[in-house]
């Protein structure tokens, strides 16, 4: 009965520990998402946690425009880019 119980604390242990480490990940994943900060330095704690956990590292110099500004900045420029390139396409307008 002792090894049963046993078996049941050490069950449950892992059970709480596994559904926390899930919920972590979920929040860092989320975040992340919602951010758009995957280029850059993680913004919390959370979010570098599960980078820690998912293996995911970033390896941007300090000081670079990924890290100051990170995919918002890229984004901004690309679609400046994309006006740029879509202006220089169209007809004139007579």
């Amino acid at each position: 009965m002792a090894v049963l119980i046993a078996l049941s604390a050490i069950s449950s242990f892992a059970a709480g520990a596994i559904a926390g480490i899930l919920g972590v990940l979920s929040v860092a994943i989320r975040r992340e998402d919602r951010n758009l900060s995957l280029t850059s330095e993680a913004t919390d704690h959370v979010t570098r946690a599960g980078r820690w956990l998912n293996g995911v590292g970033v390896r941007v110099p300090h000081g670079s425009a990924a890290a100051i500004g990170g995919d918002k900045a890229c984004l901004a420029r690309q679609q400046a880019e994309s006006r740029n390139d879509s202006d220089q396409t169209r007809p004139a307008r007579a």
